[in-house]
């Protein structure tokens, strides 16, 4: 009964130990994912690794030297700040500057997706029109790349003159963009076209649904964003209704003390 006991207490220990791990490799997992530089971001914001890093140099320093600066400006006049409150805002400044760039970037390129989706569903509409009219697959997809302006028709105009070129199939170029950028939309357009393509397969109809779900996504991306945008607006305004209460309560309180104090 005893060794059944401590079996039991041993494998408790074990799982309790396996958990506690498997929560910390998660964790350390997600911090590094938040504070690295994706490779997606950097194309689909069309920088490379060299500017990126010359940058967070850059702002690393100068909010590394800041503080620093700020104390030999305010010791010239006599009130220097403290040593060591100067130190943490410069360690502080110098940490803060030097990822500030990756979380600029992930803004943007989140930004950026969301625009190439929306332009995305525009060039499906396109495609299908030029194809519902009696284009060939290729013919349709250059052609609809060709109407409309801005970064996504550039790059996917971009994607079939490499195709072109290159003597490859253009759904491939595509699916590669696609994975390159982080847009999973424009992989799964690709198989659709190459389906088409290879097999014949009827594809107006298929590209109308897939521009329709794209901007149904779109429309509940948009409405959560301004949800959220709404919830963050209460907050201040509580704060200010708390303030105007303060404001409003403290003579009173005072004039209370005071009668009691005297």
């Amino acid at each position: 009964m005893s060794a059944v006991f401590g079996a039991g207490i041993g494998l408790g220990v074990c799982m309790i130990l396996w958990s506690w791990r498997t929560h910390r490799d998660r964790a350390i997992d997600v911090t590094l994912r938040r504070f690295r530089v994706d490779r997606r971001n950097l194309a689909v914001c069309e920088r490379d690794a060299r500017s990126l890093a010359a940058e967070r140099l850059l702002v690393g320093l100068a909010g590394l030297a800041s503080p620093v600066l700020a104390f030999v400006v305010t010791g010239m006049f006599g009130t220097p700040l403290p040593v060591g409150w100067c130190l943490v805002a410069s360690v502080g400044g110098g940490v803060i500057g030097f990822l500030l760039p990756v979380w600029q970037l992930r803004d943007r390129a989140r930004s950026a997706r969301r625009d190439f989706r929306t332009s995305l569903s525009a060039y499906l509409d396109l495609v299908s029109i030029l194809l519902a009219g009696g284009a060939g697959i290729e013919t349709a997809l250059v052609a609809a790349s060709r109407v409309g302006d801005g970064p996504s028709f550039a790059s996917v105009a971009r994607c079939l003159d490499v195709a072109r070129t290159t003597r490859r199939s253009p759904w491939d170029v595509l699916a590669e963009h696609g994975e390159r950028i982080g847009v999973e939309e424009l992989p799964q357009l690709a198989s659709t076209i190459r389906l088409g393509g290879e097999q014949g397969a009827r594809m107006t109809a298929s590209l109308v649904a897939k521009a329709e779900s794209m901007r149904a996504k779109q429309m509940a991306d948009v409405e959560a964003r301004a949800n959220s945008a709404t919830e963050r607006m209460g907050l201040p305004m509580v704060m200010l209704f708390l303030g105007f209460l303060v404001l409003l309560g403290y003579p009173a309180m005072h004039m209370i003390g005071a009668g009691f104090g005297a």
